[in-house]
């Protein structure tokens, strides 16, 4: 059983880099190795990668993140569990539809 928002998804939600840059690294006018200074990390390649939706936001990265741009951990792990979810639903979604729930058992029988 599909919910609404399964039957509407035409495509995976977005990874959490692309709302990381579109809305926080682009207005803020932060580079990678900008934001990854204020993150307290040695390279910019962590960045660099989630902002090109090629990385996962692990809680470590989450924690940074909500830190220096006054979110929560919880928002960016919640993009990426979303995007994974989504992703998922999409490439595998009539694999999850055959499954049923479990039925109470009776252990009198």
């Amino acid at each position: 059983m599909q919910t609404e928002l399964q039957e509407q998804l035409q495509s995976p939600l977005p990874h959490p880099g692309e709302i990381l840059l579109e809305d926080f690294m682009k207005p803020l006018g932060l580079s990678a190795l900008a934001l990854s200074r204020h993150m307290g990390l040695s390279d910019r390649t962590r960045i660099e990668r989630l902002s090109r939706s090629a990385g996962p936001v692990t809680p470590d990265t989450a924690i940074r993140l909500a830190r220096v741009l006054g979110t929560t951990p919880e928002f960016w792990l919640n993009l990426q569990s979303q995007h994974d979810i989504s992703r998922l639903w999409l490439e595998q979604g009539a694999a999850f539809d055959r499954l049923q729930p479990l039925q109470k058992v009776d252990m009198a029988t």
